[in-house]
């Protein structure tokens, strides 16, 4: 049975190999149709689909939906790996593995955000002309992104007038505050749950 598993986890970690690569492709317009992206859409669409349709994993054009796959496919291969070497599954386990991929997502999504927000701070700080508005991409970038970044920098600066600029770094480093903390509580809380006794 032991061999078992540790076959089912082999396959899941592939699986979830796969996934990650169809996702990356589907960012590079030029691979996005090619051969490789058309198999793994194949294999990988009709799972990665399941999670599309659920509203609070998309926010403005952005679509992090994927990210739960992956998640969920990480668990389940870290399950069946420790089922493979003879691990015990308690109740303690398993609500800690649905702490982890909760947080494993918030995370995810906090980093995905920190990072967007990294990369227009940047192209401001490089560019005097910090708002092109003959960027197409960059307008439509900030459309989607904006009134995240406000709301977020207004939470501490008590509603001032911002400019974007400031915005986005108060935004950027208050996520990556929040991000630090939220993974520290979550491993601390994971630890306690999942040494729970059986």
């Amino acid at each position: 049975m032991n061999v078992i598993f540790g076959i089912i986890a082999t396959v899941l970690t592939i699986y979830s190999l796969l996934c990650f690569f169809r996702i990356i492709l589907t960012w590079i317009p030029e691979m996005s149709y090619s051969k490789a992206a058309q198999f793994l859409a194949g294999i990988c669409d009709p799972y990665m689909n399941i999670f599309r349709g659920i509203k609070w994993l998309r926010m403005g054009s952005f679509d992090f939906s994927p990210a739960l796959g992956l998640c969920l496919l990480g668990a389940f291969s870290s399950l069946f790996k420790m089922l493979s070497n003879g691990g015990m599954i308690s109740i303690g386990m398993i609500i800690a593995m649905g702490i982890q991929i909760i947080s494993s997502i918030i995370s995810s999504l906090l980093t995905f955000i920190i990072i967007v927000f990294a990369v227009r701070l940047l192209v401001i700080l490089m560019n005097r002309n910090n708002y092109n508005p003959s960027s197409f991409m960059l307008n439509q970038l900030d459309s989607s992104i904006s009134p995240l970044v406000y709301r977020i920098a207004k939470t501490f600066t008590a509603g001032r007038n911002l400019t974007y600029k400031t915005a986005l770094i108060i935004s950027i480093v208050s996520l990556v505050a929040a991000n630090i903390i939220f993974t520290f509580i979550s491993n601390i809380l994971i630890n306690i749950v999942a040494n729970l006794p059986v």
